[in-house]
């Protein structure tokens, strides 16, 4: 029976967050600190930008938020926390935490950093980051029960999650983005797959002051517009706040999810402050009741740079100057009467409220001129920087316009040199084809004087050949001639049918000898002219 009570308590604890267990993973929180009411304080946790957008001074503060205290157990939460700047464009915050749902205990740290580009005079980029490392697990100390063993079973785990986010900002106005539990890793069991609270929250914010006359003159105005867009839901959700300078300030809010808020703060020195707030939910969470929320916080007066900082007041003025003892006088001393006394206390009050409104003006226009020698050399810096980015510019041009200078010089020495090589190679081709040509010239001379040659050889030997044949047979017939008519008849017929077919022969090897002669001297001619075709491509070619 104690174990089911147990557990029915411990669900109706946890169950209430929207922010509590994964439903996968029994026992396993999402990184989720309740800080949503305030635009004075902790404001890195609303966006990882805002340790080093719009702030100021460093501060340490201790943070306390009872939430929905209409029923025990309620989720409690403190926060402990320290912000500051590294170097004039670096910011860091250091945050430790608790958390207690019912019987459930989230204990941790947060650290964040951002860092500032200046893009104009009055246009910033900034970076920042949040890392948590928090222990979830069942607080045994709040367990009343006589048997020991309950919870053991129970889990704790160890978490580390990542959270990001940029902003743009401008002289007034702010627009960011952050990822909420972008990476939530569980050292047990691994990255959280199904968490409730990762998501993609946007902003704008505007912040400027009030130029009026009377109680609210010069007082600081802020406000703030959200969307936390998430896997089952989105949320909007709105804030605002008006400081005066006498160091009061009011703020008032809405969220869809929440309800709304309200609160106010004041410096009760120009170095403590406290600050409260009241938040009531709507439809379901009427019944849970009102949350409230408390802070105080000890502000360091920043001596390194000048950021804009605001002049507030505060309820007890540490500045003002202690009263000076009087010296006891030595000489006679005058009795006055009552209405004396009261006209020389007025006269010397009256006098110490002249000389404290003295001291402030003379501090006010101390902070001015301050205010005006940082704009100056704000402006003075924006001016050398943009002459130096116009000298590097001028030094690139003509950097570029001598590289194309020469690029343009050696460009004209080689077309220089291309025209000369071109020249002589046509030079060179004229030659060639002029040498060519005489060669051509030669050659056919040549092969018409063998072609005479053979003929007249052809000629010579044909006529010796009959002049021998007919002597022989003339011989051969007076030799013959006593023996046998019929023989020299015979001897007659073959010599003459000798001599036709060497004529034959003859005319043939003649005939031959005129084709191979006509081949040769087409082929001659044929290659003539495609040497003189090619010679004419060549130097078109070398002419383009």
């Amino acid at each position: 029976m104690r174990k089911f009570l147990l557990f029915l308590t411990l669900f109706y604890g946890s169950i209430q967050l929207l922010y509590s267990q994964d439903t996968n993973e029994n026992g396993v929180v999402s990184f989720s600190l309740p800080i949503r009411n305030s635009l004075k304080f902790n404001r890195y946790l609303i966006n990882p930008t805002f340790s080093f957008v719009r702030e100021q001074n460093p501060y340490v503060s201790f943070y306390n938020k009872r939430q929905w205290v209409g029923f025990d157990d309620s989720p409690n939460t403190y926060l402990f926390n320290y912000s500051g700047r590294l170097r004039e464009n670096d910011a860091y915050a250091i945050g430790l935490f608790q958390q207690n749902y019912g019987l459930m205990t989230v204990f941790g740290g947060v650290v964040n950093f951002a860092h500032n580009i200046v893009l104009q005079e009055d246009s910033n980029l900034t970076f920042g980051l949040n890392v948590g490392a928090y222990k979830s697990g069942l607080n045994k100390g709040k367990i009343i029960s006589d048997d020991t063993s309950i919870g053991n079973d129970f889990p704790s785990y160890t978490l580390l999650t990542v959270n990001p986010g940029i902003n743009y900002g401008t002289a007034f106005l702010d627009f960011g983005v952050s990822m909420n539990n972008l990476v939530l890793y569980n050292f047990g069991s691994g990255m959280v797959k199904d968490d409730p609270e990762k998501g993609i929250e946007l902003h704008a914010m505007y912040t400027g002051y009030i130029d009026s006359y009377g109680f609210f003159n010069e007082s600081k105005f802020s406000a703030i517009v959200k969307s936390e867009v998430k896997k089952d839901n989105t949320i909007i959700s709105g804030l605002a706040v008006l400081t005066i300078p006498q160091g009061v300030w009011a703020q008032a809010g809405y969220n869809t999810l929440y309800g709304i808020s309200g609160g106010f703060g004041l410096n009760i020195t120009k170095s403590i402050a406290i600050e409260y707030n009241y938040e009531r939910g709507f439809g379901n969470f009427t019944n849970l009741g009102a949350s409230h929320e408390f802070t105080i916080a000890y502000k360091f007066k920043n001596t390194n740079y000048y950021y804009g900082d605001d002049d507030e007041g505060s309820l007890i003025d540490t500045s003002k100057p202690k009263p000076v003892m009087a010296k006891k006088s030595t000489g006679p001393i005058t009795r006055v009467d009552g209405a004396t006394k009261a006209k020389l206390a007025a006269e010397a009050k009256a006098k110490a409220d002249a000389e404290a409104l003295q001291a402030r003006l003379a501090a006010a226009e101390k902070v001015k001129a301050d205010a005006e020698a940082a704009k100056a050399k704000l402006a003075a810096d924006a001016k050398a920087k943009a002459d130096a980015e116009a000298l590097k510019i001028k030094l690139a041009a003509d950097s570029k316009v001598k590289t194309d200078a020469e690029k343009t010089k050696e460009k004209l020495i080689a077309d220089a040199k291309a025209k000369a090589d071109a020249e002589e190679a046509k030079r060179k081709a004229e030659a060639k084809a002029k040498t060519e040509a005489a060669d051509l010239q030669s050659i056919i001379a040549a092969d018409a004087k063998a072609k005479a040659d053979s003929d007249a050889l052809q000629a010579r030997l044909a006529a010796e050949a009959k002049a021998k044949a007919a002597a022989a047979a003339k011989t051969k017939a007076a030799t013959d001639a006593a023996n046998k008519a019929k023989a020299a008849a015979a001897v007659k017929e073959r010599a003459a049918a000798l001599a036709a077919e060497k004529e034959r022969l003859a005319a043939e090897a003649k005939v031959k000898a005129d084709a191979e002669a006509r081949q040769a001297r087409i082929a001659a001619e044929a290659k003539a002219k495609a040497d003189a075709e090619a010679l004419q491509v060549k130097l078109a070619a070398d002419a383009k």
